[in-house]
């Protein structure tokens, strides 16, 4: 049997159980064991805790997660006080620009939990930008514009990820709303009232002025914009972002070729573009 280090328990995450009857399986040689301890670390010790004790997980949060929810859920209580109340003249708009809020609210949570690691990207959804994906693109964006733009800045990294750098900008916002619940609710008066024949009538009004809902409709607004302009941001950029890693892997593969693809390409499937290229 080999032996072994199982100083952190790494080893026995492996399952090996196997008693090796004919000795085949051997100790490395000194030259091997030598060139493995020149190498330099591939694990710290908190890795080797982890991994030892299966506890991989916890590692990332979403940082606007919070406002965000809070945005959704006032969002969501305007929406069915409106719909308790069986409508109320003149807060219609305000209903309507609370459901649009809720979904683009929902939408950046899920957003932003993408982009924060929370949700991993399990090889699905490849249009939407994750944490798992988008650093990568944006490493090699980082690397390109610094030697084509001069780029000195992380934008090429962080362009994919605006929406979870506006945490005091949520928060704001979410301060913005939140008391307009109560400021409708306290609004509300609601009357029941029963004719002869026995039909119940339950009429919904609101004492807010005209610029009480003005204000309420422009918070709305202006929240429900803020979240969706960082979202169509990211969104659009990961894509360009992409296209412009794919567009540079596809003139990669013409730089340092080897012998027998320089010959091909010279001498038989090369366009002329190309050749003016690589022979320049």
């Amino acid at each position: 049997m080999p032996t072994t280090n199982n100083a952190t328990g790494v080893y026995a995450t492996l399952g090996y159980n196997f008693n090796d009857p004919n000795s085949d399986v051997k100790e490395l040689s000194a030259n091997t064991l030598a060139h493995l301890n020149s190498m330099p670390s591939f694990i710290t010790t908190w890795q080797a805790q982890d991994i030892a004790n299966n506890t991989v997980s916890g590692y990332y949060k979403n940082p606007v997660s919070n406002d965000a929810t809070i945005i959704k859920t006032t969002a969501n209580d305007i929406i069915t006080i409106y719909d308790t109340a069986n409508t109320v003249p003149g807060l219609g708009t305000i209903y309507t620009l609370a459901k649009s809020l809720k979904n683009t609210a929902n939408s950046f949570i899920w957003h932003t939990n993408r982009l924060s690691g929370v949700v991993p990207f399990v090889g699905q959804d490849s249009d939407y930008p994750y944490y798992d994906t988008a650093v990568p693109l944006g490493k090699t964006a980082l690397y390109i514009t610094n030697q084509t733009d001069s780029i000195t800045n992380t934008s090429p990294i962080l362009g994919s990820f605006t929406s979870i750098l506006v945490g005091p900008q949520v928060s704001a916002n979410a301060n913005i709303v939140y008391p307009y619940v109560t400021t409708i609710n306290n609004s509300i008066t609601t009357t029941t009232t029963t004719d002869p024949n026995g039909n119940v009538t339950v009429t919904s009004t609101t004492n807010l002025t005209a610029g009480q809902i003005t204000t309420i409709e422009t918070g709305l607004a202006a929240a429900n914009t803020s979240l969706g302009t960082r979202m169509d941001h990211d969104f659009i950029y990961f894509s360009k972002l992409k296209s412009f890693v794919d567009n540079y892997n596809a003139t990669k593969k013409f730089v340092n070729m080897g012998e027998t693809e320089s010959y091909l390409v010279n001498n038989f499937i090369g366009t002329d573009k190309l050749l003016s290229r690589i022979n320049s």
